[in-house]
């Protein structure tokens, strides 16, 4: 089973507020907000969702081919990237890589600053295979639309991951990628959104969805099926964090988890006997991955390899790896 990721590489420029973002903004004057924040710590780090993801990936013995776009200034990242097939990657010379600005208050609140860069355009159309298993993370919209298409059309099982690229679809747009998606995953923020912009209430959206996972952030994550008349919902407790350090990035860093364990299981899962997929032990996956992005500053500072990965598991769950 190939692993290809499509999402976008971004510089992240992460800084630390201390105080918090609700003393500094007032409601009743939100129409003319004009405030600025004293940040005590400045980080440039590696980021976007697709670098996010597959860097993740390798950390735990896999090797997905990377698809997005970058700049002129991509060289940094791309010596960083050294055990990830980058040739999905493509480069436009005449633009500048994505960069986000990113400010987290001591609730671990998030402002955000984007520029798109070359993720404005096109990446180098991914030749899929029967047996591929795709992420179509944030990244450009147009063209996440169009990688689902083509998946659907290929029949190749992918993940849709709309995460803040969500309000940039239709009505129309959303639904059929929902549609055409193996697996749906949101958070609860975007959950909402998915059901304000389809108009989809939970049941409708299962219906479609085949398989929906929503995070929770420290109140863990939840997996829901439904092939027909039957139904299953598992929920995932959250892995023993041993000091939280910055939450930029775990939701991809769970992302990843969940892809990984669901290559343990590839014959069932392409077979799309979903209802018998050991999703308890998915999920468990998804949430211990992401333990490691929050105890480490930035998206992609963290180490560990696939040994450790087992041994932590097994600690934290009380339970074989495999």
């Amino acid at each position: 089973m190939r692993l290809i990721v499509y999402g976008s590489l971004v510089y992240d420029r992460i800084m630390d507020f201390p105080g918090y973002f609700k003393d500094f903004i007032l409601p009743k004057q939100i129409h003319k907000l004009s405030v600025s924040f004293t940040v005590k710590e400045f980080h440039e780090t590696f980021g976007g969702a697709g670098g996010n993801i597959a860097y993740n990936l390798t950390l735990l013995g896999t090797r997905p081919i990377l698809y997005g776009t970058v700049g002129r200034d991509f060289s940094k990242y791309q010596e960083h990237f050294n055990s990830i097939n980058l040739t999905g990657i493509k480069k436009y010379p005449e633009d500048l890589t994505a960069s986000a600005y990113i400010i987290t208050d001591k609730n671990n609140n998030q402002i955000t600053g984007f520029f798109p860069g070359a993720m404005r355009f096109h990446a180098q159309p991914p030749k899929l295979r029967k047996n591929d298993l795709v992420i179509i993370a944030p990244g450009n919209p147009n063209e996440m639309l169009d990688f689902a298409d083509s998946c659907y059309l290929k029949v190749v099982p992918f993940i849709f991951d709309p995460g803040q690229q969500i309000i940039q679809f239709t009505k129309r747009q959303l639904k059929r990628a929902i549609k055409q998606a193996a697996i749906y995953i949101v958070n609860d923020y975007e959950l909402s959104l998915t059901q304000k912009i389809t108009g989809y209430n939970k049941v409708d959206l299962l219906s479609n969805a085949g398989v929906l996972i929503t995070t929770l952030g420290n109140k863990g994550s939840l997996i829901e099926i439904k092939i027909k008349n039957n139904q299953q919902s598992i929920q995932i407790k959250p892995a023993t964090v041993k000091k939280v350090v910055d939450p930029t990035g775990a939701g991809d860093a769970y992302r990843a988890g969940i892809i990984k364990g669901i290559t343990l299981f590839k014959k069932t899962f392409l077979k799309k006997q979903y209802l018998k997929l050991p999703w308890q032990k998915i999920g468990q996956f998804g949430s211990l991955a992401a333990v490691y992005a929050l105890e480490n500053y930035g998206t992609q500072n963290h180490y560990y390899n696939l040994e450790k990965f087992k041994k932590r598991y097994q600690l934290t769950y009380q339970e074989k790896y495999d």
